[in-house]
């Protein structure tokens, strides 16, 4: 079974008597503990994409299935649950709470979902230690880096020890080197704890720590591409993998 299974997706929009289709016809399969990079011009559709897969919006036609499970048949409030529990979002700002420290911030879904922080003691040393930052569990955000700051944001997103995690623009505001580094971390997370990535980059650079690459352009994928170790592509048949 796909981690995440995407058929006939459209997406449209309207604006007072024009009809605007962002998605047109979208299929795709993403295997569990696959990395896939979506990457396309600014307008091509890729960040709604995104937001239809992780269940923050809903399609016009067409189906998006996660576990199996078609998200469109979800009631709300199994929805907000399976968000919270088995779905982690990574954005371009971090969101954080200038006035808490870093593992205040990492326990904030903890407490919106109403758990108790103690029975999550060790979960929240472990997603310290992934993005290694226990020496800085007492700072405030105002004290970190940019790249530091998003450590933070990903940890938060890990906490719950989601099956899949979403990215939208990871290091859109980093430079060139702290970027690389937090995508070394990305790339740590899928291979060595098994978590299936979904990112939406506009760096080819970036795109390359996964390990598929699908290009979209007008709101259909253009091509489909896997990705080796060593970062070299090879163009597979869109229809083959969805």
């Amino acid at each position: 079974m796909s981690a995440i299974s995407i058929n006939n997706l459209n997406k449209s929009f309207v604006n007072g008597r024009e009809i605007s289709k962002v998605l047109k016809n979208i299929n795709l399969d993403v295997e569990e503990g696959e990395f896939i990079s979506i990457m396309g011009p600014s307008g091509c559709g890729k960040s709604t994409l995104l937001y239809l897969l992780g269940g923050l919006d809903q399609p016009t036609s067409g189906t998006v299935s996660i576990n199996g499970t078609d998200l469109a048949k979800l009631s709300e409030k199994k929805l907000c649950e399976m968000r919270n529990n088995k779905i982690g979002f990574v954005f371009q700002f971090y969101n954080l709470v200038p006035n808490l420290s870093v593992e205040d911030n990492i326990a904030l879904p903890l407490m919106i979902a109403g758990k108790k922080r103690s029975t999550y003691a060790k979960r929240i040393e472990e997603v310290l230690d992934i993005i290694g930052m226990k020496d800085k569990r007492k700072l405030t955000p105002r004290e970190l880096s940019g790249g530091q700051q998003q450590r933070v944001a990903i940890a938060r997103a890990l906490v719950f020890d989601p099956d899949i995690i979403f990215l939208d623009e990871p290091i859109g505001n980093l430079d060139s080197k702290t970027g690389m580094k937090i995508m070394e971390l990305f790339r740590e997370i899928n291979r060595k704890y098994g978590k299936t990535i979904v990112q939406v980059t506009h760096s080819e650079e970036a795109a390359l720590y996964g390990t598929k690459l699908v290009r979209v352009r007008d709101g259909q994928i253009e091509s489909v591409a896997k990705i080796d170790a060593n970062g070299k592509t090879t163009e597979v048949d869109a229809r083959m993998v969805g």
